[in-house]
């Protein structure tokens, strides 16, 4: 039979025991948050680094008359866009928009005008205030456009003479992006400035994730 005294010295061998198990369990918690407390933190994962946006609408415009009197009218608006980010949430973008002038308001008023179609190029910068998928799907943004655009049936010089004029091009927007995976819907709002008559677009149409 084990003396009685083997069983306090049993006790106090497995309590020491334990408290090694324990005071290493504890050093290596310990170096474990100091690695990841060294480690830089994790750049959130960005929506896109470079996509293409695609946008149609109205176009809203006061073309004038040869009586001088205004006309409400509309374009239908064509626009595609390019971009690619260059830091943060800063992009450059390079595009087009094909504006369709459904309407003919004539600033002659012997011989009917022209349709006053337009094509313009562009370049700018925007801001995407949420280009994260951590986030919200919510993405709003302000883009900064402009360029050059050719018109047709602008007046130029005396009454009744119109013609197609190549003239500086401004077109900045405003709007959001309702991002589904590798997509978004894409809403926007803008101001375009024609040889013509400057316009208003509202717009909608789908953003594509190219890398």
């Amino acid at each position: 039979m084990r003396p009685p005294a083997a069983f306090p010295a049993l006790s106090r061998a497995r309590s020491g025991r334990w408290r090694l198990a324990l005071g290493l369990a504890a050093a290596v918690g310990g170096l474990s948050d100091a690695a990841a407390a060294g480690r830089p933190p994790r750049k959130p994962a960005l929506r896109f680094a470079g996509r293409l946006q695609l946008l149609s609408g109205a176009a809203l415009t006061l073309p004038r008359d040869a009586g001088n009197e205004l006309h409400f009218a509309a374009y239908v608006p064509l626009d595609a866009e390019l971009a690619l980010r260059v830091s943060g949430p800063l992009s450059v973008v390079l595009g087009g928009v094909a504006y369709n002038a459904p309407f003919s308001v004539s600033t002659c008023p012997i011989s009917p005008s022209a349709r006053p179609h337009a094509l313009a190029a562009l370049a700018g910068v925007r801001l995407d205030f949420n280009n994260s998928r951590d986030g919200s799907w919510w993405s709003p943004w302000l883009a900064l456009r402009g360029g050059v655009v050719g018109q047709a049936g602008v007046q130029d010089g005396a009454v009744c003479e119109e013609r197609y004029v190549l003239a500086p091009y401004l077109s900045p927007r405003l709007g959001v992006d309702l991002w589904l995976g590798k997509a978004a819907v894409t809403f926007a709002l803008g101001y375009d400035e024609l040889p013509r008559a400057a316009a208003i677009s509202l717009q909608l149409g789908l953003t594509l994730r190219l890398f």
